[in-house]
């Protein structure tokens, strides 16, 4: 990714918190964050036309789950990559199935998180 484009990442998480905790941990990065409180709604947001180059998916959610959602996604043909960062071990073989880039366990550590941000190209 050139150092001169912002990366845009889309927090789906229904917990304000742990919303707040992703956002503050992106935030260090200087990248710019969208937050949905559900699948449902992060689908809205690529519907609108927004892009996006990296979604943190929690799985359980109103309305829409994480996995529905990245399944969703990719039917839809978007090519961004999807991050599931759950606290259910097992559902990893669901997320990779829909489409998942990457599966991770909460609690999110920033270490984990720079880990998949420099695996992507996001960092440097």
């Amino acid at each position: 990714m050139a150092s001169s484009q912002v990366v845009k990442v889309l927090i789906v998480e229904d917990d304000i918190v742990t919303r707040r905790i992703y956002r503050t941990m992106l935030s260090r990065f200087g990248f710019e964050v969208t937050e949905a409180e559900d699948g449902k709604k992060a689908i809205n947001h690529f519907v609108d036309g927004n892009e996006y180059d990296l979604v943190l998916m929690d799985k359980e959610m109103p309305k829409m789950d994480g996995v529905e959602a990245t399944r969703t996604l990719r039917g839809m043909g978007i090519p961004v990559k999807i991050v599931a960062i759950t606290g259910d071990e097992h559902s990893r073989g669901a997320f990779l199935d829909a489409g998942a880039d990457e599966f991770l366990l909460k609690p999110l550590s920033i270490l984990a998180l720079t880990d998949i941000l420099k695996a992507f190209n996001f960092l440097n």
